[in-house]
């Protein structure tokens, strides 16, 4: 069985204020006599679900077209709850006891903090939302060697209270730094509500566009038949 971790991209997915929202626009319409139904989308390549890759804060780093398919594959995720405020910098001091049980081994991690819950208070989602710091940053990635990938039920790495920790953040995971070796993939503004089965597999599949540094996705999990 196969359970959805995105969510749709429309023309009312939220986004920055300062920046345009996704626009959809018919270009043939079967209604009005053309043969057939076809659109333009005018999107932001970080808006909605998506995955940071290296090269988006990494001028070395990797586009999310130079990953092979089988790296957007996770067969050992763990989903940690860490419940967090309105423009609140996430530390260690969140992290150590939310993933006290979470063994080292993992490949992924879902970061579920409750904040997705205010996904329809466009301004609140966005402009309050929480963010990571350089340090939580470093904790994740000396904690957890074989860590390839993080998902977050908010809307970026990088909390609008917090843009230069954030930006950092940033850095620490996607390789500009000590970890230039063992970059990793971020998912940001993913859906991870409560009462989510045991994960066997998690899978991203980004647009593929030729130039992007990152990409909007879908992610999906495989769980148990009977879950």
């Amino acid at each position: 069985m196969l359970i959805k971790l995105s969510y749709n991209l429309s023309e009312h997915t939220p986004f920055y204020a300062s920046l345009p929202k996704p626009q959809l626009r018919q270009i043939y319409d079967l209604e009005k006599g053309d043969a057939c139904n076809s659109f333009y989308l005018t999107t932001s390549n970080h808006c909605g679900t998506h995955v940071d890759a290296p090269r988006h804060f990494n001028p070395q780093g990797r586009s999310i077209t130079d990953y092979d398919l089988a790296e957007f594959v996770f067969d050992r995720p763990t989903v940690a709850d860490m419940p967090l405020r309105d423009r609140e910098l996430v530390t260690p001091s969140h992290l150590e006891p939310a993933l006290a049980q979470v063994p080292p081994t993992a490949n992924m991690l879902l970061l579920r903090t409750g904040f997705g819950a205010h996904r329809e208070d466009e301004r609140r989602y966005i402009d309050q939302g929480p963010g990571f710091g350089p340090e939580a940053a470093e904790f994740l990635m000396s904690r957890f060697p074989s860590l390839r990938a993080i998902a977050m039920d908010f809307p970026s790495v990088s909390a609008l209270a917090h843009e230069e920790a954030g930006a950092e953040a940033h850095r620490v995971f996607l390789g500009c730094g000590a970890y230039s070796k063992r970059p990793i993939l971020l998912v940001e503004d993913a859906n991870l509500p409560e009462g989510l089965p045991p994960l066997k597999r998690v899978f991203i599949m980004p647009w593929l566009v030729d130039g992007l540094d990152s990409a909007p996705c879908t992610m999906y999990a495989e769980v148990g038949e009977h879950a």
